[in-house]
């Protein structure tokens, strides 16, 4: 089958088609061209790479009110009971309305994406010794009894105040290591 070279009829057909459709495919196979020659058009072409996104972001506009009438207004099904439609007195099928939770949670995902948490006003007593820590404890916990920080937060800032305390004792550690190293050494010379 003879491709035909892309006219500016034709790449307005395709982009027409892009934009009904949101499939590179079935634009070319209206338009009888090849994927490879629109490709290598948006490539070389800035103009018609604009244009084929534009017909991209239609497309993709067109499937997100589909997505939002069937999240929020439903879809019309038939009622079947036992394999067998159900039908009224006058010998109607009984419909009913049918929501999609996974489209609506979809649809929430994409617009209202997860909050960055947010930063907390809340002032930790300085953090110098493990004593220190107490304090910062005791202050987390009057500010969860205050309302100043939820306890979520403050569960978040215990494990500051508790990695703190483990660099701490580590740091401790190591000094006293060496301490210890550094008085075997003495003993040797």
């Amino acid at each position: 089958m003879r491709r035909l070279k892309l006219t500016g009829a034709r790449r307005e057909r395709f982009l027409k088609s892009l934009a009904d459709t949101g499939n590179v495919t079935a634009a070319v196979a209206v338009v009888w061209t090849s994927r490879t020659r629109v490709y290598e058009l948006r490539k070389t072409d800035p103009a018609f790479a604009a244009a084929w996104e534009e017909a991209e972001e239609i497309a993709a506009d067109a499937l997100e009110a589909e997505a939002r009438r069937r999240a929020v207004e439903g879809t019309q099904e038939p009622l079947v009971s036992a394999g067998r439609i159900v039908r009224d007195d006058d010998g109607q099928p009984i419909a009913i309305r049918r929501y999609s939770d996974n489209l609506l949670l979809a649809l929430l995902k994409a617009h209202r994406p997860p909050r960055r948490e947010r930063s907390v006003r809340f002032q930790l007593p300085s953090l110098r010794s493990a004593s220190d820590a107490a304090s910062a404890m005791a202050a987390l916990t009057a500010g969860v009894a205050a309302g100043e920080v939820t306890p979520g937060e403050a569960a978040e800032f215990s494990k500051l105040v508790e990695a703190f305390v483990r660099a701490l004792e580590a740091s401790e550690f190591d000094l006293r290591l060496r301490a210890i190293e550094a008085k075997d050494d003495a003993t040797r010379s």
